[in-house]
């Protein structure tokens, strides 16, 4: 178990005021902290060397409570711009700070908010919304409810007797603590910031706010975090581990090897919202295959993998099985100026001329084309070149923008048998949604 620490600053009511506790040793009465760490203005520091007041008072409840309290005293005699909140913040902030780094993960850092100067009451509050360090704050009201009256001599302090008239020193007195939950600026300001990497689609940027405040927010919000930012790079085995015990639903499509292709339709679709066309146009190749290979399957009967020697996964023509299947006359023809049909890898403009002969449908065999198209104009440029690839680029090098590429992409999933509705595509934007709800 850890120890629990006081800091606290002294003001005009500590350590008794009024025949009752002073917010100091009111919180030290009630939490029973192991070790009180007393901070003294030059006020303070002349009343703490002409009777010992605040640490006498201290050991008194000490033997009250048969509790043993470990004080130390800061005293900045030096000090009097008593009203300087600024200053005061700096120099909270390094004591803190001290404390803070002594403490272990089980220690419980309290921190007096009733005592001492309006000034100093404002830095503190302050450090509390920033919470860049971790402590619980703590306010005390008066006995009465409202402002105190000055009528007690200070000049004349008895500690002896202060103590005997304490009337909360009393069985049954009341609890004035309260714990204030301060609002976190920080943790506010980068929830908002991940926010606005979500709606970016910049999910690793957002993963990396979310693991700076993963300890105040939910454990629902930070695990859709890390999915997310897998989900973009398609890692679905580590997001299946993550969901093990918590499901949730951000698949639209469900069959696993739809899912993989719907899924990679997505984030080229998210490459062109973002702008970055010569990352989609550097992507497009490995879907088109797929489609294309998916569509002649369904539509036309043709089953690829019969024509080919598949070797770690990499598909190759196989001129004996095509002409088993009827097809090795038909690329041979095609390839006629370079000898016919070569026992090398299924690329997609071989697809496109089987679509070609095979298909009746005009519109099908236009949209192909285009993607062929574009393939061979812009992608090599792209993908061997240096070149700023701009929506205006593409457009002077193909004829479309990427936009209608994408959309050709999405048509192609339809034909593929991929089943999908046209409020599916929106299902990054819905995840989103969900991890900004248990953001809150």
């Amino acid at each position: 178990m850890g120890k629990r620490i006081l800091f606290s600053p002294v003001g005009g009511t500590d350590p008794i005021k009024y025949c009752s506790d002073g917010s100091m040793l009111h919180i030290c009465r009630h939490y029973q902290p192991d070790e009180v760490v007393l901070y003294l203005s030059k006020e303070m520091t002349e009343k703490h060397r002409e009777d010992n007041r605040y640490v006498k008072c201290i050991e008194l409840l000490g033997e009250l409570l048969h509790h043993n309290f470990l004080v130390r005293v800061i005293e900045n005699p030096e000090f009097v711009d008593v009203q300087k909140y600024d200053v005061y913040y700096e120099i909270f902030h390094d004591e803190i700070k001290k404390i803070s780094e002594q403490m272990t993960a089980e220690d419980e850092l309290l921190v007096n908010m009733a005592s001492g100067t309006p000034a100093m009451k404002s830095a503190l509050l302050i450090m509390a919304t920033l919470a860049e360090y971790r402590f619980k704050a703590i306010q005390v009201s008066t006995p009465l409810k409202r402002m105190n009256s000055d009528y007690e001599n200070r000049d004349a302090y008895d500690v002896e007797e202060s103590w005997q008239l304490d009337e909360d020193n009393e069985e049954g007195s009341k609890n004035r603590c309260e714990e204030v939950r301060c609002m976190n600026l920080v943790k506010l300001l980068k929830i908002d910031m991940i926010k606005k990497h979500l709606s970016a689609y910049d999910y690793h940027a957002a993963l990396e706010l979310g693991t700076e405040i993963k300890e105040e927010i939910s454990d629902k919000a930070y695990m859709l975090l890390q999915i997310a930012d897998l989900r973009m790079k398609l890692n679905f085995k580590e997001i299946s581990r993550l969901m093990n015990c918590e499901k949730f639903d951000i698949y639209p499509v469900k069959d696993a090897g739809k899912m993989r292709l719907f899924e990679y339709a997505c984030v080229l679709r998210i490459k062109v919202l973002k702008e970055e066309y010569a990352d989609f146009i550097r992507g497009i190749t490995p879907i088109v295959v797929d489609l294309l290979e998916m569509i002649l399957k369904l539509k036309m009967g043709i089953d690829i993998e019969q024509c080919c020697n598949i070797s770690k996964g990499v598909k190759k023509w196989d001129r004996d099985k095509l002409a088993a299947n009827e097809l090795l006359e038909l690329l041979d023809k095609a390839y006629e100026t370079g000898g016919g049909i070569k026992s090398g890898p299924v690329y997609s403009h071989a697809l496109k001329y089987i679509i070609d002969e095979k298909s009746d449908d005009a519109v099908l065999k236009e949209k192909v084309a285009e993607m062929i198209e574009v393939e061979q104009k812009v992608r090599n440029m792209a993908a061997h070149q240096i070149v700023s690839v701009t929506e205006q680029w593409f457009k002077e090098n193909t004829g479309k923008t990427p936009k209608d590429i994408m959309q050709n992409i999405q048509y192609l999933i339809v034909q593929a048998g991929i089943g999908v509705k046209k409020e599916d595509w929106n299902t990054y934007d819905d995840m989103n949604s969900l991890i900004a709800k248990y953001l809150g």
